[in-house]
């Protein structure tokens, strides 16, 4: 989408997407600065809390993406290379390493003056403020939102819980109780 063409077709200036970069306020800005991609009723969040990976999460993605990309190969190598059709069971492979890599590149907790937003392998769940019931630390071994075995559970019954990690969770943790009003309890 061109900026004059989205001009036209009425997309304020700060919600138009441009590859490489984000146009707000007539400006490009980096990839780090430019957050969520804009609409026209998206708004910054205030705060971002990004994810953290551990180590063990990153070697288990990477086994796991490795083996199905071997499998892939194997079964290409299996069924003969010269004829050009079974080169389509290699198909998969760009599929498997962007779903190893994307819960480890987008994991992260945006703060916005009424909910915040987990974003997780490219899903965003949405939690208003007056749902959270409670926000913890934790070490649970639950499976959820969260790449690292040092987590922050948020209990919102009415819009599922989350599980998630980031690199501070002490100060997640204390905002989330400012901003739900739940008080400092442990």
């Amino acid at each position: 989408l061109s900026v004059a063409r989205a001009v036209r077709q009425g997309y304020p200036v700060a919600a138009v997407w441009v590859e490489g970069g984000c146009w707000r306020e007539g400006r490009v800005v980096s990839r780090a600065q430019r957050g969520v991609r804009m609409s026209r009723s998206a708004t910054q969040p205030e705060l971002v809390f990004p994810g953290k990976s551990d180590p063990w999460f990153i070697a288990v993605m990477a086994t796991v993406a490795t083996t199905l990309t071997a499998g892939c190969v194997i079964a290409l190598l299996l069924a003969g290379p010269s004829v050009a059709a079974n080169w389509l069971v290699l198909l998969p492979v760009p599929l498997v390493v962007a779903l190893a890599v994307l819960p480890v590149r987008s994991n992260r907790v945006e703060l916005y003056a009424d909910h915040l937003v987990v974003v997780y392998a490219g899903m965003h769940t949405t939690i208003p403020y007056a749902h959270v019931r409670d926000v913890s630390r934790t070490r649970s071994l639950w499976a959820g939102t969260a790449n690292s075995l040092d987590r922050v559970f948020i209990e919102a019954p009415f819009d599922g819980d989350a599980l998630v990690s980031v690199t501070d969770n002490d100060a997640l943790v204390a905002e989330l109780r400012r901003r739900c009003a739940l008080g400092h309890g442990a």
